[in-house]
């Protein structure tokens, strides 16, 4: 059977997506002239970074264990409270559970103004805040899991299948009762499988968020950076990508047992 002819909206569409392509490139100034002659810097800066520069010192390494070490204990716990704070909340985020239209609109306005704030911004305020360590990326990852899950979480329960709720509804049944009852068991996979996911996404942000002084891994990775120490600064990514790639690829293996 012929493949139907491709529609020209299509091209309209590919012309359209072409021309913004090029109108911001122009716009930041990207060329491939200067990518071309960053490359080199590029991979100069690399070879700074490996074993084969410098050795690395060894002796780095029980600090950078303690950092990341803590940049996973900071990134779990945010996971945990910021999926169980999301659990409750989405009862007012969704149609089927808010108790009205007005709390739904409230609801989904505070869901959408959590997750316009940038983490890094976030992160500086609660500094300011809190002072230097890992509280403040603690509070900064737990109200970004918080967005995320809840997010998630909502879209889902729009989408399941509304009968057994309808069903304890008739039978005179609250809306705490069809949210445990008939909506929960439904999703509890997702949860847990956006949960995880959550916790991926913490494990690179807290790297992140060190940068600011919100303690883990990337409180000295900065410092590093800061005093060219190249040797430093390799080992501390080398040890990142495992701890990250570790993780990463257990949680992807769970969730793809669970959804």
């Amino acid at each position: 059977m012929p493949k139907p002819p491709f529609p020209w909206r299509g091209w309209v569409a590919a012309g359209v997506v072409l021309a913004i392509l090029v109108w911001s490139a122009q716009g930041t100034g990207a060329s491939l002239k200067a990518f071309a002659e960053g490359v080199p810097q590029m991979l100069a800066y690399f070879q700074k970074l490996s074993p084969s520069h410098k050795p690395w010192p060894l002796d780095y390494l029980p600090e950078i264990k303690d950092r990341l070490l803590e940049t996973v204990k900071i990134s779990f716990a945010a996971t945990v409270i910021g999926a169980a704070l999301a659990l409750p909340f989405v009862m007012v985020a969704t149609r089927p559970l808010a108790a009205n239209g007005f709390v739904y609109t409230l609801g989904r306005g505070f869901l959408n103004l959590i997750r316009t704030i940038p983490d890094l911004v976030l992160a500086n305020i609660l500094v300011a805040g809190f002072g230097l360590g890992p509280l403040p990326g603690l509070l900064a990852l737990i109200i970004f899991t918080f967005g995320v899950v809840t997010k998630l979480l909502a879209d889902t329960i729009e989408t399941v299948d509304a009968g057994p709720m309808e069903a304890i509804a008739a039978a005179g049944g609250t809306r705490l009762q069809r949210a445990v009852f008939a909506i929960f068991p439904q999703i509890a996979p997702d949860y847990i499988a956006y949960s995880l996911y959550a916790l991926e996404i913490n494990v690179r942000v807290a790297a992140v968020l060190g940068l600011v002084g919100a303690g883990g891994i990337g409180q000295i990775l900065y410092r590093d950076i800061n005093f060219f120490m190249y040797s430093r600064v390799g080992m501390i990514i080398a040890a990142t990508f495992v701890v990250v790639f570790l993780i990463d690829s257990t949680s992807s293996w769970l969730r793809s047992k669970l959804v």
